[in-house]
């Protein structure tokens, strides 16, 4: 039988004061540690720049899988790429003992690193760096350093599984969280971030120009 709305909201909660909470915090100062040393590293070391160029240039999203036959963003695609993304994120948290999760984590947040000291390599200010990411960031980043507490809560809480403590939750259970997690949490957030993202960021970012 499916659980109601109450009894999903409450076992939400129950996993973030039960790790969930606390592996997001983690994520969130790691994240935000990583993407500042990422920034001044290709500032200040040579050719640093040049290697994350080569590295980064393969992993950023193909801009044609998300715009619309006028070159300009589209809503739907941007919400469906970020979507699949954070589904990964946290399926990465099946894999026992490995923290892919983390490893996606710093990944993103040398990325969003990358992009601002390319900015600032190109003669751009920080500022519309800032003005082309924070408005639909403040929905996308939340949504991307939950996926991380959820992956990695479901990472450490099937490692103890396979150790033999049976108090942890069992696959199915996991399965059953970042479901609830996808739908009642990260879709709504990237929704909201995805439109935000398409139309409402470019204005502010032309306003730097």
């Amino acid at each position: 039988m499916s659980l109601g709305f109450p009894a999903v909201c409450e076992e939400l909660l129950s996993a973030w004061r039960d790790g969930v909470k606390r592996e997001t915090g983690h994520s969130a100062a790691a994240f935000l540690i990583l993407a500042v040393l990422a920034c001044a590293g290709c500032l200040l070391i040579p050719g640093l720049l040049d290697l994350l160029n080569g590295v980064m240039g393969n992993l950023t999203v193909d801009l044609e899988a998300v715009t619309d036959e006028s070159g300009n963003l589209s809503a739907p695609a941007v919400f469906l790429s970020n979507l699949q993304a954070t589904t990964f994120i946290m399926l990465y948290g099946l894999v026992p003992f490995v923290r892919l999760s983390a490893m996606a984590l710093g990944l993103n947040a040398v990325m969003l690193g990358w992009l601002a000291a390319v900015y600032v390599r190109s003669g751009l200010s920080l500022a519309l760096y800032l003005a082309a990411l924070i408005p639909h960031a403040i929905f996308e980043i939340p949504a991307m350093l939950l996926a991380f507490g959820v992956g990695l809560y479901v990472c450490g809480q099937v490692t103890r599984r396979l150790r033999g403590n049976e108090q942890t939750r069992s696959i199915t259970s996991c399965l059953s969280l970042m479901g609830q997690t996808l739908l009642l949490a990260l879709a709504p957030l990237l929704l909201a971030a995805a439109f935000v993202e398409a139309y409402v960021t470019p204005a502010v970012a032309a306003w730097f120009l």
